[in-house]
């Protein structure tokens, strides 16, 4: 096993890939806040079983993996994870309202308790993945 601090494992070995990235999880936000608005907007059957919930589980998985190949860092993987969830949950994207919308404070709640649980998931996984494949072909 080889051996490494706590910072490197949270934040990567590159400062300023993490940097990088870390802007590209607040883009992540902004982009993901549209997300399940365009797939409502647009309603081909073809594209809606691909990027629902579980085709977006999958491209942000395979994101994270590629940045933990690049330079590492759960606590990015995990950052990028939530950030990305977090902009669906506040769109009220997958959510089936069957009553009124909840209010902001509510909402908000939502978001973070689904996108640390959402995070903790798909960006263990992602840092995984991209880890392996890392430590594979170096």
């Amino acid at each position: 096993m080889v051996p490494v601090d706590t910072q490197t494992l949270l934040l990567g070995e590159d400062r300023k890939r993490t940097r990088q990235w870390s802007i590209g999880a607040g883009i992540l936000f902004v982009v993901s806040l549209f997300y399940f608005a365009v797939v409502r907007t647009v309603d081909v059957p073809l594209l809606d079983t691909v990027l629902w919930w579980q085709g977006y589980a999958v491209l942000l998985t395979g994101f994270v993996a590629v940045q933990a190949y690049s330079n590492g860092g759960i606590g990015v993987s995990w950052l990028l994870v939530f950030a990305a969830v977090a902009g669906v949950i506040l769109n009220f994207g997958g959510i089936a309202l069957t009553g009124a919308k909840p209010g902001l404070l509510l909402l908000i709640g939502y978001a973070f308790v689904g996108s640390a649980v959402v995070a903790a998931i798909l960006g263990t996984l992602g840092f995984g993945i991209g880890t392996v494949v890392r430590r594979i072909t170096r």
